[in-house]
C-alpha cells in the first residue's frame, strides 16, 4: 500500500461513519477517484458492513438454540471436571 493510500485508509472508518470534516472528505473522495485499489477496498468494506448488519437480523430457531445451549453446558461441565 502506498503512503498516500495509508494516510487516507487510516480515516476510512470515520469517513464511512460521516465523522470527518468536509475538507478531509473531499481529499479522500479525490483520492478514491484516481486510486482503483482504494476504491475496491472501500467497496469491500461497505459490503462487509452491510453483510454484518443483515446477519444481525437473523434469528436462530428456538430448537437449535436450545441444543446449542445444552451442548455448551455439557462441554463446560466436562471442562470443569
Amino acid at each position: 500500500m502506498k503512503e498516500e493510500c495509508k494516510k487516507y485508509f487510516e480515516k476510512i472508518s470515520e469517513y464511512l461513519d460521516d465523522e470527518l470534516d468536509d475538507e478531509i472528505c473531499h481529499e479522500i473522495e479525490a483520492h478514491l477517484k484516481k486510486c482503483r485499489e482504494c476504491r475496491e477496498c472501500l467497496d469491500s468494506l461497505k459490503k462487509t458492513i452491510q453483510l454484518c448488519k443483515e446477519a444481525g437480523k437473523e434469528t436462530i430457531p428456538s430448537d437449535i438454540r436450545e441444543r446449542l445451549r445444552s451442548n455448551l453446558r455439557e462441554l463446560l461441565k466436562r471442562k470443569l471436571k
